[in-house]
């Protein structure tokens, strides 16, 4: 670890706001937020802390920029989905998706993600998107506001729900899932029968569920979202 005054040392490479959010990203995924302070960023540029203050004046703002960036990295092609059909349902579900996988590909800034509304390039192109979809399906515009609001609020409240698995290894996030199957499995039948009846089925992965709920709202979206688009 560099000394103090040794920040420049052996990295010098030009400093702008896409640079910063990387290395913060980086360093988040390996000490938390945390560990996210301007002398650790700095270190890790290899720059003075007071640098990172000419691009963005606050931490605030810095994780906002993250956040947007983990948004925007879900329209990247290493986050395809191979069930995308072009249709209205098959682009909506594909956002989906893959905007869950890019949340939880940063598990730690899941919560910053999900609570702190980003007004960013990437967030804003992701919601015309979606929206221009929802309306050339034939979601009337009230319905389509409804509809992405409903979408985003499963995808990212999923989300949450998975981040805590998805930042352990996977030894550890199975034997995890597993203990709470087996409780539902364990339960006496005498005393909770309808659990009993159910319990082979409430063992699905977190991804399987959330596809499983996914389909059901683009479902109750209606006939126009799984009509495919025609001209115009």
């Amino acid at each position: 670890m560099p000394a103090d005054g040794d920040y420049g040392k052996g990295r010098r490479k030009s400093l702008n706001p896409g640079r910063i959010v990387e290395e913060a990203l980086t360093l988040v995924d390996q000490s938390g937020l945390d560990g996210l302070t301007t002398r650790a960023l700095g270190r890790q540029l290899g720059v003075d802390p007071t640098a990172i203050y000419r691009h963005f004046r606050s931490k605030d703002e810095l994780l906002a920029a993250m956040a947007d960036r983990i948004i925007g990295s879900s329209d990247g092609e290493r986050l395809a989905i191979a069930d995308h059909d072009g249709s209205p349902r098959g682009q909506l579900r594909n956002v989906c998706l893959r905007l869950r996988r890019a949340v939880l590909t940063h598990p730690t800034m899941t919560a910053i993600v999900v609570h702190r509304p980003s007004q960013g390039a990437h967030s804003r192109a992701l919601t015309e998107h979606a929206l221009g979809v929802l309306r050339r399906a034939g979601l009337g515009d009230d319905g389509a506001a409804r509809a992405y609001q409903v979408l985003m609020s499963f995808t990212l409240g999923h989300a949450m729900l998975a981040a805590p698995y998805a930042a352990q290894d996977a030894a550890q996030a199975s034997a995890e899932l597993e203990a709470i199957h087996s409780t539902y499995t364990s339960l006496p039948a005498s005393h909770y029968p309808n659990t009993a009846a159910v319990a082979p089925y409430l063992c699905g992965t977190l991804d399987e569920q959330f596809s499983y709920g996914l389909d059901r709202l683009l479902d109750g979206l209606g006939v126009e979202v799984s009509q495919p688009e025609t001209g115009g």
